[in-house]
């Protein structure tokens, strides 16, 4: 079971029965009390209790009241507690999507089992396609019909969806919007290999973004449809194991019901041949709009001082574990550019930030 960690300035709910909480390296750490309970796997089942207290301030355990384990269609002012595969299903069902086709395998499947929850009462489709070639094929012919969709899959299942994925970024993904959310496992504890799945953005020349909490990994889904349908594009989706597998609190919004309609046609320009050239020539034209975009992004910690000592530049959850490295070291002159907007890369943003620093 995978617990998670309060920054220190998100105040847990106060509780008259439970001791003090504490503040360890920058995060607060709840102490359990009588009306506690612990998180299990399933939020929206009762939670078990324990009273047994935190012995050493070095254990992070996060201890949440039960009425944090509400079912996930409720809304309002207070976090959901979701892992990072429940927020990016959760933002991709407020995007509105109708359709959902994935492949099993960890650390990416609670993304379409979280959706699937909801095909009833939405009535968006979902389904477990026989591989994951045959999921992105059948998100895309949604896409290409005008219905917003989402395909879901590991590290390994890329290789296996690539010989479509190469000739799709020159296909474009129609109206609907087509997002691809690729788990990567570094270190490999659920894998055969270890695969850095960023290479496939850059060799098929499709947008990539790298959520580093599960707020962010939220929040990103409605912006990574929009971008997929203004400049006609699949845009690829990246997780860690770290990411998928760790719980936070997220604040969710509602999820519109929409009656999609898929169209009876679909676009001409789906076929590359005979001139699949002119196509790779309009889709470097293509990112480098992306890439202008993406220097003025809200996702992206841009440093906004003078002159620092030492710039670290991190994407990811990695960044998560630069701004632990750089409290741990005491490296008080030093800045952190966090990059979401991985590819096309900012790169006035970046270069602007290395100027800025001595090292």
């Amino acid at each position: 079971m995978t617990f998670c960690f309060f920054p220190s300035q998100f105040q847990c709910p106060p509780c008259p029965e439970k001791p003090p909480d504490v503040t360890v390296r920058g995060l607060t750490v709840c102490r359990p009390g009588p009306s506690r309970s612990r998180v299990t796997r399933r939020t929206h089942r009762p939670c078990r209790v324990t009273t047994a207290p935190v012995q050493d301030s070095k254990v992070f355990s996060l201890v949440l009241r039960p009425q944090w384990c509400a079912p996930m269609t409720v809304t309002g002012s207070e976090p959901v507690l979701l892992n990072g595969n429940q927020a990016i299903a959760r933002g991709a069902l407020e995007a509105g999507i109708g359709f959902c086709a994935a492949y099993p395998g960890t650390p990416s499947t609670e993304i379409a089992e979280y959706v699937m929850r909801f095909v009833d009462e939405l009535g968006l489709y979902a389904e477990w396609s026989v591989n994951e070639k045959v999921a992105m094929e059948a998100a895309a012919g949604a896409s290409w019909a005008g219905v917003p969709a989402l395909c879901a899959m590991k590290s390994l299942g890329m290789n296996v969806a690539s010989d479509f994925l190469l000739n799709l970024d020159l296909s474009g993904s129609g109206p609907g919007g087509l997002v691809v959310v690729v788990c990567d496992d570094p270190r490999g504890h659920s894998s055969s290999n270890e695969q850095d799945t960023r290479f496939y953005a850059k060799a098929a020349g499709l947008p990539l973004l790298e959520p580093s909490t599960c707020q962010q990994a939220h929040d990103i889904m409605p912006y990574a449809f929009d971008l997929s349908r203004r400049y006609g594009l699949p845009v690829i989706v990246r997780s860690t194991t770290r990411l998928s597998h760790s719980r936070a609190p997220v604040y969710v919004g509602k999820i519109p019901r929409t009656e999609w309609t898929p169209t009876p046609t679909i676009p001409d320009s789906l076929f590359n041949v005979p001139h699949p050239h002119l196509r790779h020539r309009d889709l470097l034209a293509t990112l480098q709009r992306v890439a202008a975009e993406f220097e003025s992004s809200e996702f992206n910690s841009v440093p906004h001082r003078d002159h620092y000592d030492l710039l670290i530049v991190a994407s990811g959850v990695c960044q998560r574990y630069a701004l632990e490295a750089v409290s741990l070291a005491g490296l008080e002159d030093s800045a952190l550019l966090g990059l979401v907007t991985t590819y096309p890369m900012p790169s006035h943003s970046v270069l602007g930030a290395i100027g800025m620093a001595d090292r």
